[in-house]
């Protein structure tokens, strides 16, 4: 049996104990502004266009999403919108795994525990690769290859900048990454939803040429666009496994959602201003710091993924006051059993509230 969703279950459980008029919010979650959108027209809201969608939204997709990769010589068929990175990922791991009986799918730890569902639900088994906190989550490349071997992996996933802890790899990494794979013949996922929050300038780097048929890049127009309803994702891959996804995404979902895909490409604008979510980052990282907190600054993301020092009481103290979240091994491995997700995308006032909290009943 498949496990429900661990975000949509913890909002779920947050929205129980409001209705009993009693005080929850979550540590783990983004929460966002209300957001109106004027003037937008739906005389035509039941046409169903372009199956691989809308030639705009490909373009807003390549300038902004896809803005670090060197696809200008791509054609518009080497990309694909979807309804949502969910059913991205689910048709990536599918088409994969119909191609033999055995298929190692290989992620990168701590991690998104959604990969692990729609692996499994795709027919692919889940293996992992451990980084660790100790070592800044970075990935040592020798032994990574050693994995990929071993495991005989048809798929690495990874997502960057990372979610839960914030870790952004650079192009260098990423390069020799794409080397092992391709040398392995193991295709490299990047998931690369939360793109335009990366914080460090030294991150935001020149272009990276695309160019190996291992590659496969995944990117979200929700995330960077605080629109998560609208659900709509984006593939980057090789002409002939952009055709397989299509297929196979039409055949579950049909062509993406026409009013979503309009109402981005009419409010373009409203891409997130990395500053702020900065600003943000900086109240609670100063706050964890100040504690004793053992936590890797993100360069990236909405999430930081400090390790609880107050292992004894956390629990205890934070459901006795309201704050939900999700931790333990729900990111990955035991490894990561002590951390959980500090969501710093929220209203800055709901944000000094939690910090508050937290300060005073020594929820740390």
């Amino acid at each position: 049996m498949f496990k429900k969703s661990i975000t949509l279950s913890l909002q779920e459980k947050i929205n129980f104990l409001k209705k009993r008029k009693k005080f929850a919010v979550s540590l783990s979650n983004p929460s966002f502004e209300n957001k109106t959108l004027k003037n937008f027209n739906l005389e035509n809201f039941n046409i169903q266009n372009s199956l691989s969608g809308e030639k705009k939204l490909i373009e807003l997709a390549k300038k902004n999403l896809l803005g670090q990769w060197n696809i200008k010589k791509s054609k518009e068929n080497n990309i694909i919108i979807t309804n949502g990175a969910k059913a991205a990922l689910y048709c990536v791991f599918k088409v994969i795994a119909n191609r033999q009986k055995k298929n190692n799918f290989g992620i990168v730890n701590p991690n998104w525990p959604t990969y692990i569902d729609l692996i499994k639900i795709s027919g692919g088994t889940p293996v992992f690769f451990n980084t660790k906190i100790e070592n800044k989550f970075e990935i040592y490349l020798p032994n990574l290859e050693k994995f990929i071997k071993k495991k005989k992996l048809r798929i690495l996933v990874i997502s960057n900048p990372n979610n839960p802890s914030g870790k952004i790899y650079n192009h260098k990494i990423i390069k020799k990454i794409i080397d092992i794979c391709e040398k392995n013949k193991c295709y490299l996922i990047l998931d690369e939803s939360f793109s335009s929050h990366v914080f460090e300038k030294k991150f935001i780097q020149n272009k990276k040429e695309y160019k190996s048929k291992y590659l496969i890049i995944i990117n979200s127009f929700s995330k960077n666009y605080h629109l998560q309803g609208l659900r709509l994702g984006v593939v980057l891959a090789n002409k002939k496994l952009i055709e397989e996804f299509s297929n196979l995404h039409i055949a579950i979902n049909g062509a993406p959602n026409n009013i979503s895909q309009n109402l981005i490409i009419n409010h373009n604008k409203t891409l997130l201003k990395t500053k702020d979510i900065k600003n943000k980052m900086k109240l609670v990282t100063d706050f964890l710091f100040s504690k004793g907190v053992d936590f890797y600054k993100p360069e990236g993301s909405f999430y930081a993924f400090p390790k609880i020092l107050n292992k004894k009481n956390y629990k205890n103290l934070s459901k006795k006051y309201g704050l939900i979240y999700i931790g333990r091994e729900n990111f990955g491995s035991k490894i990561n059993k002590d951390h959980y997700r500090f969501c710093f995308e929220k209203n800055k006032n709901e944000l000094k509230k939690i910090i508050q909290i937290m300060d005073k009943n020594k929820i740390y």
